[in-house]
């Protein structure tokens, strides 16, 4: 008896070390397309100064660096000389899971761009699982749309994965290219939208 308990035990924390690691081992053995300024040596370097306790930028393709920032079991964060965020989420899907990409530049303004991945790395179809808002819809109400919407000339989303559950948060960036004046105007009609993860696609939440 003592002895079948010690296998479970053990098979627990092999599992566990698994589970644990899933997230690294999808980033060290994704396809170099999805990570075209690392390769699979680079990568494992980011892993290996992550766990180390050292924020250390590793020398990516364009000569920039690239810094592992945060990593859980199923999240991560990696920045690039400032400009260029990029995070991962694993999302439950059925008996499986999809991996979310969320690429971010900043200028003056941040914009998003969003991709989903099958356990394995196959591109998937975006607008199966993600439905981008309008600009229309950052407005706190249709008549501050219909009011400022001509000073929104521009698509600029910064979408936000969240480390800690599996939502995802948008904000309208275009008026960081605006004067001060427009600028004030619009912020304070403008709200952030907040989607939840309802185990098919991202949905906005009630709570945005």
């Amino acid at each position: 008896m003592k002895k079948l308990l010690f296998v479970f035990s053990l098979f627990f924390c092999v599992f566990s070390s698994i589970e644990a690691q899933e997230m690294k081992s999808l980033f060290v053995e994704a396809p170099d397309s999805v990570f075209p300024l690392l390769d699979k040596n680079q990568r494992a370097d980011c892993v290996d100064f992550f766990d180390a306790g050292m924020q250390y930028g590793v020398t990516n393709k364009l000569e920039g660096k690239t810094t592992l920032v945060d990593l859980a079991p199923d999240y991560m964060l990696l920045e690039t000389s400032g400009t260029l965020r990029m995070e991962l989420k694993k999302l439950p899907l059925g008996d499986d899971f999809i991996i979310c990409v969320v690429n971010t530049v900043t200028a003056e303004a941040s914009d998003s761009r969003v991709a989903f991945f099958s356990s394995s790395w196959k591109r998937l179809d975006t607008s199966c699982f993600f439905a981008a808002p309008s600009i229309r819809e950052f407005f706190t109400s249709q008549s501050a749309a219909d009011e400022f919407l001509n000073l929104c000339e521009i698509y600029l989303v910064s979408l936000k994965l969240n480390s800690a559950d599996t939502g995802m948060v948008a904000e309208y960036t275009m008026p960081s290219y605006m004067n001060k004046d427009d600028a004030d105007r619009v912020l304070s009609h403008l709200r952030r939208i907040v989607f939840v993860w309802d185990g098919k696609s991202f949905v906005q939440s009630t709570e945005s």
